[in-house]
């Protein structure tokens, strides 16, 4: 398909690297010529200079022609200008980014006025993730199928686990039909078979209906989050608040903006919202940190954010939350045992691309979900399969490739 992406910035561009690796025509509009010309020789599209919003600039773009246009610049206004713009001139889908909580309600979204295909707000987004994490906080990643009724979950065990030299053959038998479908060990990925066995620092995937994944979520270990330290008061935090506010989850934000921190504690007047920098060991110790049962970073800083997360490992954390947008990063902390992994910009991504799917394949199947896992390596896909689909009528034995052993880079699960 022919797609037109408004804005090179962090999100823009891993949006055309995906774009791109799937095979469709990308023109990148972008003001910064620095920003494009590094993008479009990267990935070998198309750029041009200039404003989005800009009709002209469009004209040139051949909006008309356009399948999907995403608009994903920093400016929500822009990006939903530059849209309407673009819907009015021909294109046939519109997606936009907008980050601003006042076009997050109800008006914009539920009633859609002005008729965009897609609003995609990464920081909600990440907030509902992390509200996922600390619902099940023996999971490092918590993804879901099917409205909920199936779960993807990564858990990585200690020495003194339960499950470790335990066989795939065994975990059958005591589990049901709760499947591995995934293994990483020491950096590698690989799809396991029956006589694989599970080691001291495996990261395993599991996958099932939620009844039985939640009850093996609480076999691995019975643990509930009853307190959650914030650490930053940006727009992660504010939507996971929203979230939270009616849980019984004892909450404290950390802030070093005076402006930022006097706002929240007037939007949570009922919070807890300390002013001072979460990253000092001081302010942590001062605040008790040490003794909640979760904390996520959320600094807009992603190397500010590892360190935190690293000290607060070393103090015996429970459970630690960091977000990453810088994707080079995560292999810093990747290792660590109880670290969760936050990636606003993958999370985005793959809501856009879930979206862009389900277009081109809308004649033979219906793309119903997408996530990525184990840093990009795992996607798993749900489709619903129409009648025309060539794989209608065929067991799954004979559809089903030999992953045994597979170490591929990217394998596709198909729930």
């Amino acid at each position: 398909m022919k797609i037109i992406v408004v804005g090179g910035g962090k999100v823009g561009a891993a949006l055309c690297r995906s774009l791109v690796a799937e095979n469709h025509d990308v023109i990148l509009i972008e003001q910064n010529e620095s920003v494009l010309n590094r993008v479009t020789k990267r990935y070998d599209i198309m750029g041009i200079v200039g404003n989005g919003a800009n009709f002209k600039i469009l004209e040139q773009a051949d909006v008309g022609h356009c399948d999907i246009f995403i608009a994903m610049t920093e400016q929500d206004e822009v990006n939903m200008i530059s849209a309407v713009l673009a819907k009015k001139w021909g294109a046939k889908e519109t997606i936009v980014r907008a980050r601003n909580p006042e076009y997050s309600n109800s008006y914009f979204k539920e009633k859609n006025i002005l008729g965009f295909s897609l609003i995609v707000n990464p920081e909600l987004l990440a907030a509902r993730y992390i509200a996922n994490i600390i619902e099940f906080p023996n999971a490092l990643s918590v993804e879901h199928f099917s409205n909920g009724r199936v779960s993807l979950m990564a858990f990585k065990f200690k020495q003194n686990s339960n499950l470790c030299q335990m066989t795939l053959s065994q975990f059958r038998k005591k589990f049901g039909n709760v499947l591995i479908c995934a293994i990483k060990r020491d950096n590698q990925l690989f799809i396991p078979d029956g006589e694989i066995t599970i080691f001291q620092n495996d990261t395993i995937y599991v996958t099932g209906n939620r009844v039985e994944v939640i009850l093996f979520h609480n076999f691995v270990r019975p643990k509930v989050i009853k307190s959650l330290m914030l650490i930053g008061a940006g727009k992660i935090a504010y939507y996971l608040l929203n979230i939270l506010k009616n849980s019984k989850i004892k909450l404290k934000v950390i802030e070093i903006n005076p402006r930022h921190a006097e706002w929240f504690s007037q939007e949570f007047p009922h919070l807890h919202i300390v002013q001072g920098d979460g990253t000092a060991k001081d302010i942590l110790l001062e605040e008790s940190a040490p003794h909640y049962d979760a904390v996520a970073t959320l600094i807009g800083v992603d190397e500010e954010n590892i360190i935190s997360s690293m000290f607060l490992e070393s103090m015996g954390i429970q459970k630690n939350i960091t977000k990453v947008n810088r994707t080079s990063l995560l292999e810093i902390i990747d290792s660590q045992e109880f670290s969760s992994i936050v990636t606003p910009k993958r999370i985005a991504v793959d809501t856009i691309m879930h979206f862009v799917r389900g277009r081109v394949n809308a004649q033979y199947s219906d793309l119903q979900a997408m996530h990525h896992l184990a840093n990009g390596q795992i996607e798993t896909l749900q489709f619903q399969i129409k009648e025309e689909n060539k794989m209608t009528g065929r067991p799954h034995s004979n559809r089903r490739p030999n992953h045994r052993h597979d170490t591929n880079p990217k394998y596709h699960a198909n729930i």
